[in-house]
């Protein structure tokens, strides 16, 4: 038995969604609405975001056209990271951000 089939995942089906810190997360709406409205809710995001393993497929993804909190980044859906939304983001989160990117 493989350390995925250990884990209870299907090594057939396993993909960098299965190790994202939000994949259990059962509110969609966190990566969306609430995170246009709120802060708060967005630093939260941001910061999950920040220690996932997978931020940078994540973000990738995000860049291929959706929208939403993707790898830390609010996109508009046309591949761009919307201004408005990431306005909330300090200069050393768009540093971090940045590094583990590029990482």
């Amino acid at each position: 038995m493989n350390l995925l089939e250990q884990l209870g995942l299907d090594p057939t089906t396993f993909t960098w969604h299965d190790l994202a810190l939000c994949n259990k997360i059962d509110s969609p709406d966190l990566f969306f609405e609430d995170y246009e409205k709120s802060q708060n809710v967005a630093k939260q995001i941001d910061d999950m975001c920040l220690h996932c393993p997978v931020m940078k497929q994540c973000a990738e993804a995000g860049m291929d056209g959706q929208q939403g909190v993707w790898g830390g980044i609010y996109w508009n859906g046309s591949g761009k990271a919307d201004t408005n939304k990431n306005s909330h983001k300090t200069e050393e989160t768009w540093n971090q951000i940045k590094e583990r990117l590029a990482s």
